[in-house]
């Protein structure tokens, strides 16, 4: 611990103390201020105690990111995939989430330096106290992820190893998205019956249909790879798979025609709806799902902004 960590100090000095500088409520500095405490008073021994608490912490989180790290490694050096896009494209987006976890572990112990020095002042102490109960938060979701993460790994590297359990994702993602397909039916039904249909509906079922037609291209681009990795380890393909994506493609193609170019009135959705035109028409398979999850999940923000906007109106 820092040399200027401050001598006992009664704790409602220090909360009183910081109330005056911050103007931030009594009770809720009283809270974070808890974990330095003994016995009524701040101490440098509790403060120690709280830093070497979150340390071990932020220590598993790393631990946590190496097991994860170990296992990606195991999982793609000993394989004999081809070089297919499939393949690629999961280990890319593995190894990135991995150097993103590491460089969060990094920047959380910057943090935690930062958090347990410095320490003459009493705000600077109640800032210590938020900073490390934010760095625990943290280094918590950590571990959580990077355990998530590993469990993926090992499933990656299943798949790697069995034709089958390839060839059965793909047949499960063909059905969820004929599940997406079938739902998104019923919603265009019910919109084309309307004699005033929503104009938010439609404009949400047109992001849906977008979507799924983004869908259906990675389908294909995943089953090409598949089936050519399955012709050169002389393993059977599913024979329907085909057949299901172009009924999809039909389908989707069908929603598309029925909702229009325009979701809804002139001007409502129409700029969000272009804009994410514009957005996915740059998306090529094998599809960044994340990066396209933020862009629809922006585009579908306009449903709330503009019905605040309405709400606000009418009032």
């Amino acid at each position: 611990m820092s040399e200027s960590a401050p001598a006992e100090t009664p704790l409602d000095e220090l909360v009183e103390s910081v109330a005056d500088r911050t103007g931030e409520e009594p009770e809720s500095i009283r809270t974070w201020l808890e974990p330095f405490t003994d016995d009524g008073r701040v101490t440098s021994a509790a403060i120690e105690s709280s830093v070497t608490d979150v340390s071990q912490i932020l220590a598993t989180a790393e631990t946590r990111v190496d097991l994860a790290t170990r296992t990606h490694d195991e999982a793609t050096a000993a394989d004999d995939a081809p070089d297919l896009e499939v393949v690629t494209v999961r280990r890319r987006a593995f190894g990135d989430r991995l150097d993103d976890l590491r460089a969060e572990v990094e920047a959380l112990g910057d943090e935690l330096g930062a958090a347990r020095s410095g320490l003459a002042e009493p705000v600077a102490v109640y800032r210590a106290a938020v900073a490390l109960h934010e760095i625990t938060t943290e280094a918590q979701d950590i571990v959580r992820v990077a355990h998530d993460l590993e469990t993926e790994l090992e499933a990656f590297e299943a798949w790697l190893r069995s034709a089958n359990r390839r060839h059965g994702a793909l047949v499960d993602e063909v059905e969820a998205a004929e599940e997406s397909a079938a739902a998104l039916t019923e919603t265009v039904e019910s919109l084309r019956d309307a004699d005033d249909p929503d104009p938010g509906r439609r404009f949400d079922a047109a992001v849906q249909t977008r979507v799924l037609d983004l869908v259906v291209a990675d389908l294909r681009a995943e089953a090409d790879d598949l089936r050519a990795w399955a012709h050169r380890d002389g393993a059977p393909f599913p024979d329907d798979v085909d057949a299901r994506i172009d009924d999809l493609e039909s389908a989707v193609a069908e929603h598309a025609d029925a909702l229009g170019d325009r979701p809804g009135r002139d001007g409502e959705f129409g700029e969000r709806l272009d804009a994410l035109d514009a957005e996915l028409e740059a998306v090529e398979p094998p599809v960044a799902w994340a990066r396209v999850d933020e862009t629809v999940a922006e585009a579908r923000s306009a449903l709330s902004e503009d019905g605040a906007t309405g709400d606000e109106a009418a009032n």
